[in-house]
């Protein structure tokens, strides 16, 4: 499961603080620096409107389920999502993608691992749902693990290919043949000292 993001890292890195400064001017707010935890508001890639290209919005992790109190849903399985029927329209035609600089998972024994990709950003695959009122919802979708990360969890986020990023949000064909794939390369960093956090989602 991908319950946090890492948007800024300890280095100054271009590419996001050019994506921050951006959404900040749009929405005439300050996105959080560091991690990115469930409900927090984080910049997201989707389709422009023309169809042509895509385009930075705002948008908050976690669909908050009102039937259930205390319930917010942060994944969906890739493999499943066609069959949801919480998932399949926004899946189908709200598709995003999340840049982020890496993503952490942590094993049994709550050791913290932090993946990051060989480029500056790597690309979170996911969807979004449409608020009546504040910001819309997004979800992170999830995969059966690459070799890298399979000894320390069972799952992953769905990595996007920077290249593929359009295929992605305008193919919902092309979406689900690159969930299958794992062409981005993974880097993995031991966090030394730290333990998981505990929080209800």
């Amino acid at each position: 499961m991908c319950g946090r993001y890492i948007l800024y890292s300890d280095k100054e890195e271009r590419a996001i603080k050019a994506i921050v400064e951006e959404v900040n001017k749009k929405y005439h707010t300050a996105i959080k620096k560091g991690d990115i935890y469930p409900t927090d508001l984080a910049p997201v890639y989707i389709p422009r409107e023309d169809r042509q290209g895509i385009e930075l919005a705002l948008k908050k992790w976690g669909y908050a389920q009102h039937f259930k109190k205390k319930t917010l849903l942060i994944n969906a399985r890739s493999e499943t999502v066609m069959e949801k029927a919480l998932f399949r329209d926004d899946f189908m035609n709200r598709r995003c993608l999340i840049p982020a600089i890496g993503f952490y998972e942590w094993n049994e024994q709550k050791e913290k691992f932090r993946f990051t990709g060989s480029e500056e950003l790597i690309y979170l695959g996911g969807f979004y749902h449409r608020q009546t009122e504040g910001f819309d919802a997004f979800m992170i979708m999830t995969k059966p693990p690459v070799e890298l990360i399979a000894p320390i969890h069972n799952r992953m986020p769905v990595v996007v290919p920077a290249d593929q990023a359009t295929d992605f949000l305008y193919s919902t064909e092309n979406a689900i043949k690159i969930m299958t794939e794992n062409r981005v390369v993974l880097k993995k960093e031991l966090i030394q000292g730290e333990k998981q956090v505990s929080f209800i989602v």
